[in-house]
């Protein structure tokens, strides 16, 4: 028997197994994640801090291709916090600490040879100016701990583009921690 092929899809039952949930029932296989997480291109990272005092922490973060930003976030166990997503700026010493950067996917259903990130995100230096893009505030009160992020709902994500940005944190006798999630599109 002859298989025919539709724009890279065979027409036969495996083909069609492969799209159902069941051939007895018929149903559209649906995924609930995005492509991304399960081809490995899904990361996250973390920072966290303890300020005593006021005091401000900025990462550079270097995107060369196509993001989805799906989280960016401040968890806050005491003080207040300012996030400024800034890009442009003057940098001044150099930032020479990376943050670590993780899969959000760590099954072993992933492509193979796995995805290898492309985005960089570095802290230690320092930053003057710059155009504010976004700016993102946390506070506690009564030693109950509060959250504040983008992306935090579904539909909130943002795209963003090749460029250098920076997440200028100011930190007021906090102790916290700052995460991200982005997804890579090559």
């Amino acid at each position: 028997m002859a298989l025919k092929e539709y724009g890279g899809f065979v027409n036969s039952a495996l083909a069609l197994r492969a799209l159902m949930t069941s051939l007895v029932k018929p149903r559209i296989r649906v995924d609930v994640g995005q492509t991304g997480f399960f081809e490995g291109r899904e990361f996250r990272t973390f920072k966290e801090w303890v300020a005593p005092t006021t005091a401000t922490e900025v990462i550079k973060v270097v995107v060369p291709i196509n993001v989805i930003l799906f989280e960016l976030s401040v968890e806050l166990d005491a003080g207040t916090v300012r996030v400024e997503t800034v890009i442009g700026g003057t940098e001044g010493v150099a930032f020479s600490t990376a943050l670590p950067i993780f899969p959000t996917n760590t099954m072993t259903e992933k492509p193979q040879p796995p995805y290898v990130n492309q985005v960089l995100l570095t802290t230690g230096g320092t930053l003057t100016g710059g155009t504010l893009l976004d700016p993102l505030r946390g506070k506690t009160s009564d030693n109950s701990n509060f959250s504040s992020s983008v992306g935090a709902s579904s539909g909130a994500e943002r795209g963003v583009g090749p460029a250098t940005y920076y997440f200028r944190i100011t930190l007021t006798a906090a102790t916290g921690v700052f995460k991200a999630r982005w997804e890579e599109r090559p």
